[in-house]
């Protein structure tokens, strides 16, 4: 759930105390070093064969996108919307009603109830090759805190609320090949990629998502 300004109260800091219980199916290693540099520069900026990439409408469509620099982006957190229904535009609004100046995730992924289901929409932080605001204050890994996790790491967003329900297979699709592209073209090992419970005290992406079976897919 994407990071509220301290200054203000946000749902995700109410269930701060309600770790999921159920999120030790798989436990991907924690930051553990440093990651080797890949030669070149990367570009992400149009549509990837396994993904079809959508810019978010409201903010950010007609941002020009900035080139992926080697070894810029450390690990990929995985969170959800916290509601059943949404999409990119409306969570982009409420951020900007938080005081942020941009949708807090790097992608959104829809699941037809605002978005096309499996959508995958890119936020302007993307765009812009600039951190994220995904991560409540509290997150922390091996050491390192929230501000060198939202700087460092590509925040991804499921509409729906896995505590309350299933995401759909399209999503679900869409997430693997998102993951599995990020992972290969940004040079991120798949023992980098996280639930978003796994790094802070929050019940998202939630029980119902297929750990499982999303490990095995992305594994590299």
């Amino acid at each position: 759930m994407a990071r509220k300004p301290a200054s203000k109260s946000s749902n995700s800091q109410s269930r701060k105390k309600a770790v999921h219980p159920q999120r030790t199916g798989i436990v991907w290693s924690v930051f553990v070093g440093s990651m080797a540099l890949v030669a070149g520069a990367l570009v992400l900026s149009s549509g990837w064969k396994p993904v079809a990439l959508t810019n978010i409408g409201t903010f950010g469509a007609q941002v020009a996108p900035v080139p992926v620099k080697a070894g810029r982006w450390k690990a990929i957190v995985i969170h959800h919307s916290g509601k059943l229904t949404g999409s990119a535009d409306e969570l982009a609004r409420q951020h900007k009603q938080w005081g942020l100046p941009s949708l807090g995730y790097h992608f959104v992924i829809g699941n037809g109830s605002g978005d096309h289901d499996g959508a995958v929409i890119r936020g302007p932080r993307w765009m812009q090759q600039v951190g994220g605001a995904h991560l409540p204050d509290q997150a922390t890994a091996g050491g390192l805190g929230a501000q060198w996790l939202n700087e460092n790491t590509i925040g991804i967003c499921l509409i729906g609320n896995g505590e309350r329900g299933e995401f759909t297979d399209a999503q679900i699709r869409a997430l693997e090949g998102l993951v599995r592209q990020l992972e290969k073209d940004c040079g991120i090992p798949s023992n980098q990629v996280y639930l978003a419970s796994q790094l802070a005290p929050v019940a998202s992406p939630g029980r119902n998502f297929p750990q499982l079976s999303f490990a095995e897919s992305i594994r590299n």
